[in-house]
């Protein structure tokens, strides 16, 4: 995720560069036409209705892309949330006072953090094992190869381990339910993550959201090139510009764990967990902060 105060003209331009070049080739053409006394034999009146359907439609898909962006975020709220009560009740639940006992809470909140990583990874299209090292034993390591859902073997793999502690005396069949239940909610949140990852916004919504806008804007400069005369061109093309970069908000939204600008800053989410849960073992040798790449002026959309 990058964070910026503004976006540079030059770089929004040059995105549309092709769209707004042909809004202007054909508003000059329209302009010349009716100079040397042709006639375009359209009114405004369609136009602006069209323009009041798309600018809806506009609307209601960019609502829809900041809802999966905003429900992405709320996911990865709760994910942390749900990261830190996991620990609290593995370091509280499991009795530590023995060699065994914390061993297997240090391998429990080690493995909910190769979780997390494999879970951010899983949404990025990325190796899901990037990030686990030292974090789960070797044997595990090459089990996972063969997994198709990284991540949701992590999570059972620490359901096996608290029903080895109940057979071992560690951990009291009361508080393996409550510990049960944690693993069953972080379970509904990575549901939900893939859930956003692989139901995108409907082809058809999208596909002629975008051809229509597109549509519109070449052929806005024949419905107002009589009314507008010497001012056609350049109002032309401030409309278009509108409309192309409400377009663009749409899609930059879509999907809220892509690695690009506008994505979620999964990375420092996971980094900020990992410190809290590794802290709460009593750890000192923590991995640094990460924090969204702040830009005076971010130079990148997608």
């Amino acid at each position: 995720m990058v964070i910026g105060d503004k976006l540079p003209w030059r770089l929004v331009l040059k995105l549309h560069a092709g769209w707004l070049a042909a809004v202007f080739v054909v508003a000059f053409g329209a302009r010349v036409w009716i100079y040397f006394g042709g006639r375009i034999p359209f009114t405004p009146v369609p136009f602006q209705i069209a323009g009041v359907a798309i600018a809806i439609f506009l609307a209601f898909r960019n609502n829809s892309s900041y809802d999966r962006w905003w429900e992405g975020r709320k996911l990865w709220g709760a994910i942390t949330n749900s990261s830190r009560t996991f620990a609290r009740q593995v370091m509280t639940f499991i009795d530590g006072s023995t060699e065994a006992g914390q061993t297997v809470q240090r391998e429990l909140v080690h493995r909910h953090v190769a979780w997390l990583n494999a879970l951010r990874h899983q949404l990025r299209g990325e190796p899901a094992l990037e990030g686990s090292d030292g974090l789960i034993s070797k044997d595990e390591q090459g089990t996972l190869s063969a997994q198709k859902n990284v991540a949701a073997w992590l999570v059972h793999q620490n359901g096996l381990c608290l029903a080895d502690a109940v057979k071992r005396g560690l951990l009291t069949e009361q508080r393996h339910m409550w510990l049960d239940a944690t693993l069953t909610e972080l379970i509904n949140h990575q549901g939900g993550c893939e859930r956003l990852k692989t139901t995108p916004i409907p082809t058809a919504y999208r596909f002629f959201t975008h051809r229509f806008t597109r549509l519109f804007i070449v052929v806005l400069p024949l419905g107002l090139v009589e009314q507008l005369g010497p001012f056609t061109i350049g109002t032309v093309c401030a409309l278009a510009f509108i409309f192309l970069v409400l377009d663009t908000i749409g899609q930059v939204l879509e999907d809220p764990f892509s690695l690009g600008p506008n994505g979620l800053a999964l990375s420092a989410m996971c980094r900020n967990i990992e410190i809290n849960l590794r802290q709460q073992l009593g750890e000192t040798e923590l991995p640094p902060a990460l924090v969204p790449e702040h830009r005076g002026v971010v130079d990148v959309l997608m």
